[in-house]
């Protein structure tokens, strides 16, 4: 005995709002993520003249309130000519400042073949540490956190502790003339 099979048809999807349904989440998507990339590094930069050098602005720092900061090629950090590690030095940063308030810079020194990370590193613990006693003395001055201040108190406290960060950079140029003539850079 034959049974006859039956053929059978598979329904199709509606797919009409498939396209409509994708735009919409698209839109979502873009509306409600953050694209923000306001990421790096806050910096004033010297004016592009560099004919007539104002010093009047000039700051003089004795040796004991300079510290000193260098990469190497092989990324590690010194300081005062003593390696260190990224960890915990935001908290030596922050007790070099504090006794020193505006009367202090912060000297880096960056080998151009150190990596970019290592120099990052560096950078966000100076900063850090420089949040860090500015909230500190935002908290003995105004009674309340550095970010509740209002403009003026933050004016204030940045007037009392500003950022005083030197960096130099070695060029290539610098480094060839310096091993043509057997000198150091």
């Amino acid at each position: 005995m034959l049974i006859k099979r039956r053929k059978h048809t598979v329904p199709s999807l509606n797919t009409t709002s498939t396209a409509d349904i994708s735009f919409m989440l698209l839109t979502f998507f873009l509306v409600t993520s953050s694209m923000d990339i306001d990421r790096g590094l806050v910096r004033q930069l010297p004016p592009a003249d560099n004919e007539e050098e104002d010093l009047s602005d000039a700051m003089e720092v004795s040796r004991e309130n300079t510290l000193s900061f260098k990469i190497g090629a092989d990324n590690t950090i010194t300081m005062n000519d003593k390696t260190v590690e990224v960890k915990g030095l935001r908290e030596k940063i922050a007790r070099f400042i504090t006794p020193r308030a505006s009367d202090h810079i912060i000297y880096i020194d960056a080998n151009p073949k150190a990596g970019y990370n290592t120099y990052f590193q560096l950078e966000d613990e100076i900063v850090a540490a420089y949040n860090k006693v500015r909230n500190d003395l935002a908290q003995k001055m105004y009674h309340h956190a550095y970010a509740s201040c209002t403009e003026e108190e933050k004016k204030s406290v940045r007037e009392k502790c500003p950022q005083h960060i030197a960096e130099t950079y070695e060029t290539d140029d610098a480094q060839a003339n310096a091993s043509k003539e057997g000198g150091e850079i």
